[in-house]
């Protein structure tokens, strides 16, 4: 067991009271379940069960194309806006090295945990092993990196904006939301397009307009959400 399992797990009441909305918080073997009572909303964030870690095993999304090329050379992959980390966990079950970036407290100590459970996992360790967390402001981070840093990919997915739809998002989504906030993504996209080897990958609706006005080089695209390419070598 990894040594840092249960500080993660002493580490997140007492993160959950500094919270912006009312909080609870339990852990158990898979991961950490967490209630907003007043909303109420309630989800159970784990990297070894449920909807999340099902659909991180399927082959044919079109993140996985997005964020590789035909040669299979990009190895190193930076998640600049970890979230829950679907999509991280999505690209390292599928072979690549991933870094999770995520800036708030509370959400790195939870991905911290579900992190330390998914590596006691015998069939999925090495997925563990393929994704490292850091807890770090996104712009910071990329101003400081070397040019001579490894990262082939970097990802944005910024939390999308709210939209004329009356459908509310995921649950999941909405705790989120409830828990933190985006970040400069145009800034940190400018900078992201500076330091990526070989391409930045941002997440959209699938009808939303483009991030910027740097028009993508390619876009692939599933039922309500795409994925814009913008290579830079």
């Amino acid at each position: 067991m990894n040594p840092r399992a249960p500080l993660a797990r002493d580490t997140l009441p007492v993160l959950a009271r500094e919270a912006p909305v009312e909080l609870e918080i339990e852990t158990d073997d898979d991961g950490v379940v967490i209630r907003l009572p007043l909303a109420p909303l309630s989800c159970h964030h784990s990297f070894t069960s449920g909807a999340l870690a099902r659909r991180a095993r399927q082959s044919k999304q079109a993140l996985l194309r997005a964020c590789n090329n035909k040669a299979r050379s990009i190895r190193q992959v930076l998640d600049l806006t970890a979230g829950w980390g679907a999509d991280s966990l999505t690209l390292a079950c599928h072979g690549q090295q991933v870094t999770l970036l995520e800036q708030n407290r509370l959400i790195c100590a939870i991905l911290d945990y579900s992190l330390q459970c998914l590596s006691r996992e015998s069939n999925s360790s090495e997925v563990a092993d393929r994704m490292q967390l850091v807890q770090a402001e996104a712009g910071a981070y990329l101003r400081q990196l070397a040019d001579d840093h490894a990262f082939d990919c970097i990802y944005l997915d910024p939390m999308f904006p709210n939209h004329k739809s009356s459908a509310k998002p995921a649950k999941e989504m909405q705790i989120l939301q409830a828990l933190t906030s985006n970040l400069d993504i145009e800034s940190c996209f400018d900078l992201a397009l500076q330091k990526a080897r070989k391409r930045v990958v941002v997440k959209r609706p699938a009808k939303a307009p483009d991030l910027t006005a740097v028009k993508p080089d390619v876009v692939y695209r599933e039922k309500t959400i795409r994925f814009d390419v913008y290579l830079t070598g």
